[in-house]
């Protein structure tokens, strides 16, 4: 009889320890699922918030970029209307001052025509006297669409009769200052007219406002994400010897900051571009664990996000840990259970 029992006891501590194991094996795979579950929700709601607040901030960028718009065309035909008869030798830079300051605008510069360029012959700022646009890409083209009495039909900027004006752009002459550059050409005078102000306001609207403040309020409320940043893939492909003009197509980093840089993010840009699929990838820092995400936007956007799973990992060590215990305790208390019931039954 106590034979019979002692091996009715470890028959029962074999099954109940098999299911213990398979219940831990079932329970570190649902919480595997559960975890890494839970890091795509955050990345997904963190992409569609960035996603949004940049949606948002371009509406309302255009908004209020357009009405600037609709003022350079008013200002531009009012200039225009001022020195209409007279040719460029007979206007003073003293009272191209004052017309400027009368319309509301920075500076005015008027362009003529020579041979195979168009290059600036007065204007109220001496540093862009004789300033030549003939190196100057779809700028170039606009200017003699212009001056040849045609609508301007590139893509960039915007357009109506007798009038373009650029997109945001870095002045050539005043390195990290932004303009809005309007132009006005009606075939009255000899010279177009080229009036312009500063737009730094529309630029930190675009640039630096909305989308960033979205995520630095996730980088600081989800602890998995360690940081975000929009890239412009093309510009951030070509290095640091890039130039800025146009911050929509030039900047690198358009929105966030990009400081846990690896040699895979070059090639994992260029395939999220490519591709346009989410592209994924783990690396060490430090010590530190992290996956990295590539997700396509529109316009060759890429969104990288930088996720730290050691807080992550340390919770499922933690977790593991204690069901680890909590089956051996339980495993004992059985036995030992089944053990007493065991001695009873003598």
């Amino acid at each position: 009889m106590k034979h019979n029992s002692k091996r009715t006891i470890i028959k029962m501590g074999v099954f109940i320890g098999v299911i213990v194991t398979v219940a831990f094996l079932v329970g570190a795979l649902i919480l595997q699922s559960r975890i890494t579950t839970f890091q795509e929700d955050q990345a997904n709601t963190a992409f569609n918030s960035v996603r949004t607040a940049m949606e948002t901030s371009q509406e309302s960028t255009q908004t209020i970029e357009h009405m600037i718009e609709q003022r350079l065309y008013t200002s531009s035909k009012g200039i225009m209307t001022d020195l209409r008869g007279r040719s460029i030798d007979e206007i003073p830079q003293d009272e191209l001052r004052d017309i400027a300051e009368y319309w509301g605008v920075k500076e005015i510069s008027l362009w003529e025509r020579n041979e195979n360029d168009i290059t600036v012959t007065q204007s109220t700022d001496n540093s862009q006297i004789d300033l030549s646009a003939r190196d100057w890409g779809y700028w170039y083209q606009a200017f003699d669409q212009l001056m040849s009495g045609e609508t301007v039909t590139i893509d960039e900027g915007y357009a109506r009769e007798n009038f373009w004006v650029g997109p945001i752009s870095q002045a050539e002459l005043f390195e990290g200052l932004y303009y809005k550059f309007a132009y006005y050409y009606d075939g009255s005078t000899d010279y177009m007219v080229n009036a312009y102000i500063e737009d730094e306001d529309i630029y930190r609207m675009t640039f630096e406002s909305g989308p960033s403040e979205m995520i630095s309020h996730l980088e600081a409320n989800y602890d998995v994400i360690e940081e975000i940043a929009v890239l412009n893939g093309p510009a951030w492909l070509a290095g640091d010897d890039h130039e800025v003009i146009e911050p929509s197509t030039d900047i690198p980093v358009l929105y966030g900051h990009l400081t846990l840089d690896v040699t895979e993010d070059e090639s994992n840009v260029e395939a999220a571009m490519k591709e346009d699929v989410r592209q994924s990838f783990d690396f060490e820092h430090e010590g530190a664990s992290y996956r990295k995400l590539y997700q396509p936007l529109d316009q060759d956007r890429v969104m990288v996000m930088a996720l730290n799973l050691d807080s992550e990992k340390q919770f499922t060590a933690r977790f593991l840990w204690l069901y680890v215990v909590t089956g051996v305790l339980t495993l004992l208390l059985v036995l030992f259970a089944l053990r007493s019931a065991a001695k009873k039954m003598k």
